[in-house]
């Protein structure tokens, strides 16, 4: 497609063959290498400047610390098979921070070789053309740096459990555009392959990749191990994965004979033990869901100590934060637990949905993750029936998705991508959620087996290759006899999502977009807040309308509104002889979209909430609803407090999951900077939470189910959070007693105690989170304390903090977001302070976590997201206009919609900063 930057189609990578060699050990200066691969000294009178430059991959002195990216290098050499489409002497292939050595084809070397680091390409020049119809061998030897930056070839640096010595492994992270920097390819999803892989590595570590293990030697001159496996499939170049470490493992096989496996760092192997079985398991069920087995022998699961993403689905070599893969059976939370199952589950889905049948370009990205999302929660389900998987789905995935793409710079389902580096950007909550939820949308209305049926015949058709959204959408329309492509385009090609609007009056729903700033921002222009009232006016979508009401609560009747406006009365959505006290839109919450209701209907909708006879999914749908209307200008405050407050005896985790949230962001906006609102507001919080925390109570029960482990954490936390004396108190006492040796406070309480005693505790008590972190074994417990310290509110504490984050020698990358995001969302000056900090300390943060990561984007979008002024809207524009160009490039979405955020969240405080505390002062008891 016009606009995508493309390599040339002259030639066509058919497989390749590749051998790289890590060094695990920094290089010293007698050891480093030349551009030509000799060896460079520093004594040698004929090393340059320049020899030390390219050799490093970086420009600047040699330094012996972590940092030091060129101290750490690896050498590669690859044959491609290349068929030649059209006669050339020049091959254009993806490389980034490579050296490319020598280039030959046979006897041929090539004459010249060009970088283009801005479209990340090296242009092979031979004095003799190749002509069209023929295949080529093309040799390249090249060197690379084991970069500490998390994406590409890179080191993940961990501690020996015996000698407590720092050492390193050598991992891959390759999504979406970064195999180009561990070797010269044709790095684009179309550009499908064969690949054999063999590494050469230290005798005591072990290497894995994609395929078995073929044959094992060791090279006599220095005793490395030189490992080759087995051919893969046709398969892209973003799923290549290897890794070199020193592991255990856990191994089990599934029906089929599939060898499972979960590497960990050694000692650690049981802690792998239930994503083992969840493996085993969901394995199984996507093989007989997708009807297509699963086409490798193996399947590794791994976990690597510093990673970026939470994990990714390399075809049989599946890389791991260790959060996402390792529990304690003992001393990990529940929440720990759904993650694990939630991540497991999403990558192996993606065994079929990307790997298998792979997206042809980056614009459908969504057949990727969202597919994953969704079948995940499916899996899960089906593997743990009580954990209410689709209700919490509701609360978190549809929830994000529905917050993201109200903003004016959302983007669609289907965005078009043109250049690798702005890839990263839509590996967000519409490619996910927002892909996801529309899916489940499709599913509920096709009915589920019609709808599996159709996947099926879209993965058998294009098995091993590329697809695009029209081509599911073709097997569905086969499958099903209905107009999907016309259905679904309204949803993947067009920004945003509808609000339902319900005249009861009238039995009339019409639809327009919505929109955060319910479309007349007061930030903007009359001309330019018309303007969009009539674009948001212009466009609507073919929604899957249902409904149910008091006749029938659990009767949904649904009708496809392919119209602006329709009239229930006339489709037989709603019956005569119905005595409707309250009608409900949306059953079970699986429309995405939003509904709003006239006054006097939300004031009715009030009494099936509080008495429960609205099902809990149900419920939890007219909060979120409530809530973000009221947000949006469209409802007063009153009807969204009012809604909150029905909730009070309320049990469903999922539904406190929104209540707890939606009075946290009131919080941020109305009261975090002032005191006596603050005590009006933090009361009614604590009241609405008392009851079902009280029938908990705070210490687990036998065989009590996961939800209620997860409510417990989730409550107590927020009676910690709002400064419930009761709960303080308590959470002290326990800490106090762990620290005795009377008793373990229990895992999942353990983040909501923490946080109590740094919060409302002494010097000391800091300092006791600090050493629990130094000592904690696991990660899952480092971000525990992480997020506890967060939550000081002594500005001496908040800056060393700041400064502790960027520590590399304290705090892992990967984990460095958790600092930040959670000073900024703790306390307004927490807020402002890293907001400051983030500004004056921009340079550390792009190079550590802007090239190539998605990373600082979490960085800016978490913290601005809840500030409130204008003036802080226009200092965040002034900011990052300042900087330089290419470090805006890829985090220019996220910077539209953090200052579209903020100017939100400013109009909504100004709107109903009066109606909010007239409305609290009343209700405080």
């Amino acid at each position: 497609m016009s606009g995508r930057q493309l390599l040339p189609t002259n030639v066509r990578p058919l497989g390749y063959d590749l051998t790289l060699e890590p060094e695990l050990e920094p290089q010293t200066s007698g050891e480093r290498q030349r551009s030509d691969g000799t060896a460079v000294s520093a004594t040698d009178p004929t090393t340059t400047i320049q020899d030390w430059s390219e050799s490093e991959g970086v420009v600047g002195e040699s330094r012996s610390n972590d940092d030091d990216d060129g101290a750490f290098v690896f050498r590669g050499h690859e044959t491609i098979e290349l068929e030649v489409v059209q006669e050339t002497e020049e091959i254009v292939l993806n490389a980034l921070e490579l050296k490319i050595h020598t280039a030959r084809v046979g006897d041929l070397e090539a004459r010249e070789i060009r970088y283009d680091d801005d479209v990340q390409t090296a242009t092979l020049v031979f004095d003799q053309r190749f002509p069209a119809g023929r295949n080529i061998q093309l040799e390249l030897s090249f060197q690379g740096v084991l970069n500490s930056k998390m994406v590409g070839f890179y080191r993940a640096k961990y501690k020996d459990q015996v000698s407590g010595s720092t050492k390193y492994m050598a991992v891959t992270q390759f999504e979406p555009t970064d195999a180009r920097q561990a070797f010269p390819c044709w790095d684009e999803p179309a550009l499908k392959s064969r690949f054999r892989i063999t590494l050469i590595v230290p005798g005591d570590r072990q290497a894995i990749s994609n395929m078995p293990v073929e044959q094992e030697t060791c090279r006599e001159s220095d005793g490395k191990k030189v490992v080759r496996f087995a051919e893969t499939p046709l398969m892209s170049t973003y799923l290549v994965a290897f890794v070199v470490g020193e592991l255990d493992y856990l191994e089990a096989h599934t029906a089929d004979g599939v060898k499972v496996r979960v590497y960990t760092q050694k000692g650690a192997a049981r802690q792998g033990s239930f994503a083992l079985d969840c493996a085993v398991r969901v394995l199984s069920f996507f093989t007989d869901f997708f009807g297509t087995p699963y086409p490798l022998p193996k399947e590794d699961l791994i976990a690597i100590p510093d990673f970026a993403a939470g994990a990714m689905e390399n075809w049989g070599c599946i890389t791991f934060r260790e959060t996402a893969l390792l529990l304690d059976p003992e001393k990990s939370a529940a929440s720990a637990r759904s993650r694990v199952a939630e991540v497991v589950a999403h990558e192996l889905a993606h065994q079929w949905f990307g790997n298998l049948v792979t997206m042809e370009w980056w614009t459908h990205l969504w057949l990727n993750e969202g597919f994953a999302t969704w079948a995940a929660e499916l899996a899960v389900d089906h593997m743990f029936p009580t954990w209410q998987q689709w209700m919490q789905f509701v609360s978190t995935t549809f929830a994000a998705a529905l917050r993201l793409d109200a903003l004016r710079s959302s983007h669609p389902i289907e965005v078009e991508v043109a250049r690798a580096q702005q890839v990263n950007e839509i590996f967000d909550a519409i490619s996910y959620c927002k892909g996801a939820s529309v899916i489940r949308m499709l599913a509920n209305y096709l009915g589920l087996e019609v709808f599996r049926d159709g996947l099926r015949r879209y993965l058998r058709k294009f098995t091993y290759g590329n697809a695009s959204t029209d081509d599911l959408w073709q097997a569905l329309e086969e499958e099903s006899g209905k107009p999907i492509a016309h259905m679904m385009r309204s949803w993947t090609r067009q920004t945003g999502y509808p609000v339902i609007h319900f005249d009861d009056t009238k039995m009339v729903v019409h639809q327009e977009r919505f929109l955060a700033d319910g479309g007349f921002s007061g930030t903007k222009s009359a001309s330019e807040s018309a303007a969009n009232k009539s674009d948001s006016e212009s466009v609507h979508w073919i929604v899957p309308l249902g409904m149910i009401n008091n006749a029938g609560p659990s009767d949904a009747r649904y009708l496809l509104l392919d119209q602006p406006q329709a009239e229930l009365s006339s489709s037989g959505v709603v019956r005569a002889g119905d005595e409707l006290r309250w009608i409900k839109l949306n059953p079970h919450q699986t429309g995405t979209y939003r509904v709003n209701y006239s006054l006097s209907m939300w004031a009715k909708l009030v009494e099936p909430i509080r008495d429960k006879t609205l099902g809990a999914t149900d419920r939890l749908g007219l909060a979120m609803d409530a809530f973000a209307l009221t947000k949006a200008g469209l409802l007063p405050a009153s009807v969204a407090l009012q809604t909150l407050a029905a909730f009070s005896k309320e049990d469903e985790y999922a539904c406190w999951l929104d209540v707890v949230g939606s009075l946290g962001e009131l919080g941020v906006i109305f009261a975090s900077e002032e005191a006596d609102l603050r005590g009006h507001f933090d009361r009614f919080a604590c009241d609405l939470f008392r009851h079902t925390a009280e029938r908990l109570g705070w210490r687990p029960k036998p065989n009590e189910e996961h939800v209620t482990a997860l409510l417990r954490s989730l409550l107590v936390g927020a009676l910690v959070k709002h400064g419930d004396k009761a709960a303080v108190s308590e959470a002290r006492r326990l800490w106090k007693a762990e620290h005795e040796g009377a008793d373990r406070v229990p895992a999942d309480l353990r983040l909501a105690v923490m946080s109590a005693v740094v919060q409302h505790g002494t010097g000391t008590d800091f300092d006791a989170v600090l050493e629990a972190y130094s000592k904690a074994p696991m990660d899952e417990e480092r971000v525990r304390c992480i997020r506890a310290l967060g939550c000081t509110r002594d500005r001496n504490k908040i800056q060393w903090l700041l400064d502790w984050g960027l520590d590399r020698t304290q705090v892992k990358s990967q984990d460095a977001i958790y600092v930040y995001s959670t000073l900024a969302a703790n306390t307004a000056e927490g807020r402002r302070a890293t907001w400051s900090y983030l500004r004056e300390h921009w340079t550390t943060f792009y190079q550590r976590f802007g090239k190539g990561n998605f990373l600082l984007s979490s960085f800016v979008a978490s913290i601005l997201r809840d500030f409130s002024t204008e003036e802080v809207a226009i200092e965040a524009e002034n900011f990052f206009q300042s900087i330089p160009a290419k470090e805006r490039e890829s985090i220019l979405r996220t910077i539209q919609q953090s200052v579209e955020r903020i100017r939100a969240n400013a109009a909504w405080r100004q709107r109903d900063a009066v109606a909010v505390r007239e409305w609290l002062s009343k209700h405080d008891r």
